[in-house]
């Protein structure tokens, strides 16, 4: 992989007010955008907070759903600890390995892996949503008028022992049609860079089609599929996000360094864009050999 091709986070410019057609051109070669100060110190200390809000919540209400942590006998990076609150979207997961009954909150903190279903939790989340924000101002320019918001995640990497999410397109977990209606949303709440795992990507790859995934630590490509010598590393500071192409083929590495990575995601699809059933989007989501390519395909059959 070519980390060394990363641009300083520093360098990346700030999130403009419109996107310009330059910008709309880079996003189609590319695949992605990255910018800085798309959110503003405050937004940033009121995320972490709320992040914080949430694990103590739910690791502390015993009406909330737990699920133990699996024996650590598979390499999949899932089997860590869960909670949910019963008739809600929110859920928190826990890193493989790590048993929170009985820990402190804060060190609970320490050992998440996944948020989803956080927006309603607080008001930063809906306010950075809100169709006056910045956020919202690229996303439109980038998907049209009234893109429509369909999942929501908190993605961390804690120190020492964040594990990676290998390479992978972000369509193959979904059924949406058409293929280019979805974007992806990274927003870094502490500086991501190349050792707590920032994202990784392979600009252009969004217009090579489906790449077949299987199961092995996640629902993943096979590096042998990708020309990994075009990868690059885009490391973005708190506050700053990227904007990218459901099929644009991306990672994050593991996070050895002991500076914990904390990220909001959020995926748009396109206000005519059209959610298909399985079939459907199998005929459509296929590799260059005609293989259908998504992670439920390989759940079916076996990969």
């Amino acid at each position: 992989m070519n980390t060394l091709s990363a641009a300083p986070s520093g360098s990346l410019p700030v999130c403009p007010s419109r996107l310009t057609n330059d910008w709309i051109d880079q996003y189609q070669e590319n695949g992605y955008l990255a910018f800085s100060h798309v959110l503003s110190p405050v937004e940033i200390r009121a995320s972490r907070q709320a992040l914080a809000d949430i694990t103590r919540d739910l690791s502390q209400d015993p009406r909330v759903d737990y699920t133990p942590p699996r024996p650590p006998t598979s390499t999949s990076n899932q089997g860590g600890a869960r909670y949910a609150r019963a008739g809600t979207p929110l859920s928190m997961h826990l890193e493989s390995g790590y048993d929170p009954v009985g820990q402190d909150p804060g060190d609970v903190e320490l050992k998440v892996r996944k948020y989803c279903g956080f927006s309603g939790e607080a008001a930063v989340f809906q306010n950075m949503l809100a169709p006056s924000s910045r956020l919202r101002a690229v996303v439109d320019g980038l998907l049209g008028a009234d893109p429509l918001l369909f999942q929501e995640m908190a993605l961390v990497k804690p120190a020492f022992i964040g594990s990676e999410k290998p390479w992978h397109q972000d369509n193959a977990y979904f059924s949406v049609m058409p293929l280019e209606a979805i974007l992806g949303v990274w927003i870094a709440l502490d500086d991501a860079r190349v050792e707590n795992g920032c994202m990784h990507v392979l600009p252009g790859g969004h217009r090579d089609g489906a790449l077949k995934h299987h199961h092995g630590v996640d629902c993943q490509i096979n590096p042998a599929l990708l020309d990994t010598a075009r990868a690059i590393a885009v490391p973005v500071p708190a506050g700053g996000a990227m904007f990218f192409y459901g099929m644009l083929p991306h990672e994050t590495p593991p996070n050895r360094s002991p500076e914990r990575r904390r990220a909001l995601q959020f995926h748009f699809r396109g206000a005519q864009s059209r959610l298909v059933d399985e079939e459907v989007y199998d005929r459509e989501f296929r590799n260059r050999e005609g293989i259908p390519a998504s992670c439920r395909s390989a759940s079916r059959r076996g990969f």
